[in-house]
């Protein structure tokens, strides 16, 4: 794992701010993005003070996520080191359910968010 500075924060009741986080190390079908901008809506906002009743912390919110690849996994066909990539709020789903195979990822029971959410691998 690495650590990785990020704007976030360690519990419901402290402030956004500069905070260190652990990293997994890149899988063979992730792709690390060196994030140079975010979006940070009032959804944001809601889950970073635990309005919601479930969230994670640490937190690094935001969901609208822009930047520059530097890392790709052994699978990874269609991005490289130095292209441009985007993130919406989602970063994963089944792909195999209904919903999915209607083209409504959204909807999966099994989708990762992009933030306040573990991987299927439990990282």
């Amino acid at each position: 794992m690495q650590p990785t500075k990020a704007y976030g924060t360690g519990s419901a009741k402290e402030p956004l701010g500069t905070i260190e986080i652990q990293r997994r190390e890149v899988g063979p079908n992730d792709v690390q993005i060196d994030i140079h901008y975010c979006g940070i809506c009032h959804s944001d906002i809601h889950q970073a003070r635990g309005e919601w009743g479930q969230s994670t912390f640490p937190m690094v919110p935001g969901h609208e996520i822009a930047g520059i690849v530097t890392k790709t996994g052994s699978a990874v066909t269609r991005f490289k080191n130095g292209d441009r990539a985007g993130v919406g709020c989602m970063v994963d789903s089944c792909r195999e359910c209904r919903d999915c195979r209607a083209g409504l990822q959204q909807f999966c029971n099994q989708v990762v968010w992009t933030y306040n959410c573990v991987e299927k691998d439990g990282k």
